[in-house]
């Protein structure tokens, strides 16, 4: 049986991670063009650009618009790394409300324009994707909306550790949206990017913990299917 276009995500980016821990593309060096990746790994190109974007969520890659990606280090912090991927879906759950909560707050007491204009991106990317009934890149949509958020803190260690986080809450998340209608979030990320643009902490924490609540709800219920 053919593997799943995650499963293949996933090969790519272990694939990758092995290729930057054995320095094979050391610190500051660029990787081969998309095309080049292509071939090698004998995959298309959204599968190599999810991995890399994967990758650099990790903050061992760093994509230059209209330049390539290069190598930002070769291996993440390997203690909270593994124990991230090591943990329960329920566990992923109960940092991302600790740490969603207090990002919001931040972002909409300090975001730029150019933040909100990142998030707005992002927002629409997330809503066209569930328009068109693509999980896979509603929940691609959905990450960087959040990293976007993140980012809009202008607190870098929270925003590297949020990006670090990502990869793991990805595959919690793919859970959620397995056994749950994504696009009842819809509106509640409107929502939440309103509040954000308007400066309005409260508001967007209020919108947060509603989002986190229905994804808790989702848990309990997949739990007692199980």
């Amino acid at each position: 049986m053919p593997l799943s276009r995650q499963r293949l995500v996933e090969q790519v980016i272990e694939h990758l991670r092995q290729q930057l821990k054995t320095q094979a593309y050391p610190v500051g060096s660029r990787l081969p063009p998309e095309p080049q990746l292509m071939a090698q790994l004998g995959v298309g190109r959204s599968t190599v650009r999810e991995a890399i974007r994967a990758l650099a969520h990790e903050g061992l890659l760093e994509v230059r618009q209209g330049d390539g990606t290069y190598v930002r280090a070769t291996a993440v912090a390997e203690p909270l790394a593994v124990r991230l991927r090591q943990a329960k879906v329920q566990e992923v759950h109960e940092v991302r409300r600790a740490l969603e909560l207090e990002v919001v707050a931040l972002a909409a007491e300090r975001r730029s324009d150019d933040d909100l204009a990142a998030i707005r991106h992002w927002l629409a990317a997330r809503s066209a994707a569930l328009a068109n009934r693509d999980t896979a890149a509603a929940l691609a949509a959905d990450i960087e909306l959040h990293c976007a958020i993140a980012r809009a803190t202008h607190n870098p260690m929270l925003s590297d550790l949020y990006r670090m986080f990502a990869v793991t809450l990805r595959d919690a998340l793919g859970v959620l949206w397995d056994v749950a209608a994504p696009a009842a979030d819809d509106r509640s990320h409107v929502d939440l990017v309103a509040a954000i643009a308007a400066g309005d902490a409260a508001a967007a924490v209020a919108v947060t913990r509603q989002i986190l609540a229905r994804h808790e709800a989702t848990l309990r219920h997949s739990a007692g299917n199980a």
